[in-house]
């Protein structure tokens, strides 16, 4: 409930000193524009995923950033969609991989790799024919 609070203080607070620099006219357009644009984002998320899938694939990020970087890609949509300037804030920088990949370094717990305990017991062997006692 004090979170709440608190992001309606910072949201009414940011709105109110924007809407005094663009006026309420200017501010309804930024509502407006910011929710086209979320809406925009949301269509061509699969993009996005894809371009974060190539970086998986060449091991530039971990499958948890993979993760969270399309989760932060929806999430900012979904916030620029929302009525309020501390939103569309948040939800711009939601759109960056870099802020994404920070977050989910951060706050998202870490999975270790378990390992087979079998793995011990594999010999890989390389088995070569030899040609020159075949007839």
């Amino acid at each position: 409930m004090i979170y709440f609070l608190a992001y309606l203080f910072i949201e009414i607070f940011v709105s109110y000193e924007f809407t005094k620099i663009l006026t309420p006219f200017g501010m309804f357009l930024e509502v407006i524009l910011s929710a086209i644009w979320g809406i925009v984002l949301i269509k061509n998320l699969n993009f996005t995923l894809r371009d974060s899938m190539i970086k998986l694939m060449h091991r530039e990020i971990s499958q948890e950033e993979f993760i969270s970087i399309g989760m932060f890609k929806f999430i900012g949509a979904i916030l620029l969609i929302i009525p309020g300037v501390f939103t569309d804030i948040l939800g711009i920088l939601m759109q960056f991989d870099e802020f994404g990949a920070f977050i989910a370094r951060k706050f998202l717990p870490k999975k270790d790799i378990q390992k087979d305990p079998f793995d011990d017991d594999i010999i890989d062997v390389e088995i070569i024919e030899d040609k020159k006692n075949k007839v």
